[in-house]
């Protein structure tokens, strides 16, 4: 029960930002997950899925987590609008990290536009620009972000 109290406020920032109670994503068990939140939407409007996409210092396991974590948002996006018609999911990118969030953006809006040109890290090579690009319009997701979250609100 402490370790499930020291995570509720190892997020306390990012509840604040969103206004809504936070979920963990389990990668393994993504059904427990969505039990979770279908729980918190009994008792509040809104509830967000968060995962974490910067687990380790080496890119390319943060690529394949970034890419895990947004395959699993999306099932989950499509399996809640499935259930609840009349509500919202929409995916969020969290920047820097999931501990302190000082930019968390609409992925595929324009604000995720604007975020990833003008407050994402800027690389100087071109090539590490260009191999940035490219990850990020294959994965729908720029891979500097921190952590991806799924917004769900019932109306």
């Amino acid at each position: 029960m402490p370790e499930f109290t020291a995570k509720e406020e190892q997020f306390s920032q990012l509840k604040d930002v969103l206004q809504s109670p936070v979920v963990m994503l389990q990668f393994a068990d993504s059904a427990s997950t969505m039990l979770k939140a279908r729980q918190l939407l009994k008792t509040s409007e809104r509830c967000c899925i968060i995962a974490n996409t910067s687990t380790s210092n080496q890119k390319l396991k943060n690529i394949k987590t970034l890419y895990h974590s947004l395959a699993t948002l999306k099932k989950l996006q499509r399996q809640f609008s499935h259930e609840y018609p009349l509500a919202t999911a929409n995916l969020i990118g969290i920047y820097p990290s999931l501990d302190y969030p000082a930019c968390v953006y609409e992925l595929h809006t324009s604000a995720d536009h604007y975020v990833s040109g003008n407050i994402l890290p800027y690389d100087q090579s071109n090539l590490t620009r260009m191999i940035r690009y490219v990850i990020g319009k294959l994965l729908g997701a720029n891979p500097a972000v921190g952590g991806l979250g799924l917004v769900l609100s019932k109306d």
